[in-house]
């Protein structure tokens, strides 16, 4: 049995017929927002409508597929979503729309919040996906105002069909294309910045998950990297067996989100990249961190992209040994954390995080002296674009059998990642990924790679900046968003500071 066997029904077809379905999927979806935004409904609540709708049906399909294996093996099975709310019955009533639509809100979705709560549903009390339905419905609403618009647009989700490989490929691709223009209109409505897929795809090539890897996002959002993780995997674990395909889809990929329509969104994004069993929780991963995380609690491979510039409250902070105010050294010491002996992890850190002093210097040193951190890959300051401007760092390390930390650190300097540095993001040439993936497993050094060894960062006080040696004077260099950039840092650490100081003299008095 292979990973990738279900990847490639499409080409059972002629490419002239998986052509003309990709259009006809192209233009249900385009169909069903056209019909969205004539019933008046905000182009940014055009993914949170389709995706509660996409989820739904895909729900349904999967439960036709098992109820058919259970015949097949002569065992029962009972449907979740049975009766007038299977979605193969209210989304029938085209012919009705003011009806299905008056059902829809006066029933199903009031039925979905409280599955496995109320009697009729009280044998699902316990069950996974009575959890997942509450968390996802709890929030979501129907943007849709009339009938007959809402009628159209359930006809339009009907033809889809998630069991089929060409509509499964299409839809995550107008899907993810919908997700990022959703935060670009919005910098970052849908949840935090929207990580470039190209940046996802080099960093999960360097960590290498497989099968048999417990994958881990603290902060999945749309779910990016795990959905990159199980297409990275499907392409490189060749056949296996029963066991092993049940344990990808159940025991491989984890995450937590905290904002409600992010999660919908990141759970829709993983069924629609085959992964049916995602454990997604929803909740804030700071307030749930614990230090002291058993081994076998812990994750071999970790990718994230945390949010940063937030500031917590001191009572979450209370859970770290390390406290500061800044997300992103609370969830750096999360990942730290939660990282299993041999295991690996990529993250993107602001570019502060590598020189401030304060608690950001004494998690740099705890991070160098029980970890080894073999790269960092600097980005250039634009390549969030729309969404922020601050410079950002890939630190990609593990956490090494033997319990040593990092002997010397290998940057390479990232100045065009293949898109121009302006909010339109448009593509050019010159990317030098590649050149980044090639040369980063040997550390091949030349004008952008360099190392430095720990006992010079040691000397510059655990300072973890990228300064290339091969440029005479750096600053004159740097673009000047980037000078502009490592300013707002330094002032941001000074009025931090200041904020500090401020609750202490506060104290006192």
């Amino acid at each position: 049995m292979s990973l990738t066997q279900t990847r490639h029904e499409s080409e059972r077809g002629s490419s002239g017929e998986t052509e003309h379905r990709r259009r006809e999927v192209k233009r249900a979806i385009k169909s069903a927002c056209d019909q969205l935004r004539d019933d008046g409904v905000e182009p940014r609540n055009y993914v949170e409508q389709l995706s509660w709708l996409f989820f739904l049906k895909a729900f349904d399909e999967m439960e036709n597929r098992r109820e058919e294996e259970a015949a097949f093996d002569e065992s029962p099975y009972r449907r979740r979503l049975d009766g007038e709310y299977r979605w193969s019955s209210w989304s029938s009533m085209s012919d009705r729309p003011d009806q299905m639509l008056e059902f829809v809100d006066g029933k199903l979705l009031p039925h979905l919040k409280m599955f496995g709560e109320r009697a009729d549903t009280r044998q699902f009390e316990n069950d996974p996906v009575a959890e997942r339905f509450r968390r996802i419905f709890s929030t979501v609403r129907n943007h849709s105002r009339r009938g007959t618009r809402f009628g159209r647009v359930t006809q339009q989700v009907n033809r889809l069909h998630f069991g089929d490989e060409t509509d499964v490929i299409v839809l995550s691709e107008i899907y993810e294309g919908l997700l990022k223009d959703v935060a670009a209109d919005s910098a970052g409505y849908a949840g935090e910045f929207y990580t470039q897929r190209h940046i996802i795809q080099a960093m999960v090539q360097v960590v290498r998950p497989e099968i048999g890897d417990r994958i881990y996002d603290p902060c999945f959002g749309t779910a990016g990297f795990l959905a990159e993780s199980a297409e990275y995997i499907r392409k490189t674990a060749g056949a296996i067996s029963g066991s092993q395909f049940d344990r990808f889809q159940r025991e491989t990929l984890y995450g937590i989100e905290f904002k409600p329509l992010t999660y919908l969104l990141g759970t829709m994004n993983m069924l629609l990249h085959g992964v049916e069993g995602a454990n997604l929780v929803l909740g804030n991963t700071l307030e749930l961190h614990s230090t002291n995380v058993p081994e076998s609690d812990r994750y071999n491979v970790i990718l994230s992209n945390p949010p940063y510039g937030g500031k917590m409250a001191r009572e979450i902070q209370s859970n770290f040994t390390i406290r500061s105010g800044s997300t992103e050294i609370l969830f750096l010491q999360h990942i730290m954390a939660n990282l299993a002996t041999g295991g690996r992890a990529a993250v993107i850190i602001p570019e502060g995080v590598l020189f401030r002093g304060g608690p950001d210097a004494r998690v740099r040193k705890r991070l160098l002296q029980g970890f080894d951190i073999h790269t960092i890959l600097s980005l250039p300051a634009g390549c969030f674009l729309p969404y922020t401007g601050v410079k950002t760092n890939v630190l990609f390390f593990t956490c090494r059998q033997d319990g040593g930390g990092t002997k010397d650190v290998w940057y390479y300097e990232l100045t065009n990642d293949g898109f121009d540095l302006k909010s339109t993001r448009r593509p050019i040439q010159g990317s030098q990924i590649p050149d980044f993936l090639a040369k980063w497993q040997r550390r091949l050094e030349g004008s952008v790679s360099w190392t430095v060894s720990i006992r010079e960062i040691e000397k510059r006080n655990w300072d973890l900046s990228a300064r290339n040696p091969n440029r005479e004077d750096d600053l004159e260099h740097k673009a000047p968003l980037e000078l502009i950039q490592s300013i707002k840092a330094k002032e941001e650490r000074v009025i931090e500071l200041l904020g500090e100081l401020n609750e202490l003299l506060e104290g006192e008095w």
